[in-house]
């Protein structure tokens, strides 16, 4: 029997790497925010942007390539609070003024906690200076966990702790999609330095969480720009999640664990010395 075609396409929207002002670091690349993906679910007339992305030039440049699909932006949706998914939410807005933009509660909670702290915003703008916009737009709390796009449903998947608490992921059934945010990465050396054994275990059972759903597709958060969107990043994320935790069992040295981490990833872009031992303080 021939499979149903799909009522929905996707696509991906990916930014190159962006040097970080005034970071330190002793190994790997200069530092850089790792690229960083939108992603465009779309019907026969309507659309819904996953991801705002970071700075003014590249959420106008999203903006742009968003206008190309010929579609009315419906909802954007945000799927954790880390800045570099949703700083460009404001130039979105301007250009979309009829698109919601949405989040979990929790993410929410994760917004209002980098407005209410200024230091958190001080420190993007001391990152990239003169690129994040003026206006720091916030999304509206979802009160369930779904919503429709042309009548089909898009399911909020609640993740928990992945690289940051309140994280989720979206699921568009209909595709067998998933836009995971940060709980997945793709081939792109993931932000594991802040997290302890315990949150690499929590991470751990939120990809075997998404891995259950059967995905045709997982677009991540961040990912190699020339790899494409298979469901077999679920097993490679685990993966890596997993040799770390064995590297920082073993107590190794910064320097030799950068280095076993390279070696057991060697193709796997962004090797950068803040993903795997956190922000300096």
């Amino acid at each position: 029997m021939q499979a149903r075609r799909s009522a929905l396409r996707y696509d991906v929207f990916v930014t190159p790497e962006k040097l970080f002002t005034g970071l330190p670091h002793a190994v790997g690349d200069p530092p850089a925010l790792d690229p960083t993906t939108a992603t465009l679910i779309y019907g026969e007339r309507d659309a819904v942007l996953v991801e705002a992305l970071c700075t003014v030039r590249e959420a106008t440049a999203l903006a742009d390539w968003v206008a190309l699909h010929d579609r009315r932006l419906t909802t954007i949706y945000i799927t954790h609070g880390h800045g570099d998914h949703w700083l460009g939410l404001s130039v979105l807005q301007a250009r979309f003024p009829q698109a919601r933009a949405v989040a979990s509660a929790g993410t929410v909670r994760q917004m209002h906690t980098y407005v209410n702290a200024e230091a958190q915003i001080s420190r993007w703008r001391a990152l990239f200076p003169g690129q994040i916009a003026d206006t720091i737009a916030l999304a509206d709390p979802l009160d369930t966990d779904h919503f429709a796009l042309e009548g089909l449903p898009l399911q909020v998947i609640e993740t928990g702790h992945t690289d940051t608490v309140d994280t989720t992921a979206l699921f568009a059934p209909d595709l067998g999609l998933i836009c995971s945010g940060d709980g997945v990465y793709n081939h792109c050396h993931m932000f594991v330095g802040e997290t302890t054994a315990a949150m690499r275990a929590e991470w751990i059972a939120a990809i075997d969480h998404l891995a259950a759903l059967h995905p045709a597709a997982v677009v991540t958060g961040h990912k190699d720009p020339t790899c494409g969107n298979p469901p077999a990043v679920l097993a490679e994320s685990r993966g890596y999640l997993e040799y770390y935790g064995q590297l920082r069992e073993a107590a190794l040295p910064d320097q030799e664990l950068f280095a076993a981490m390279v070696s057991r990833y060697p193709d796997w872009v962004s090797r950068q010395q803040w993903l795997l031992f956190g922000f300096p303080s």
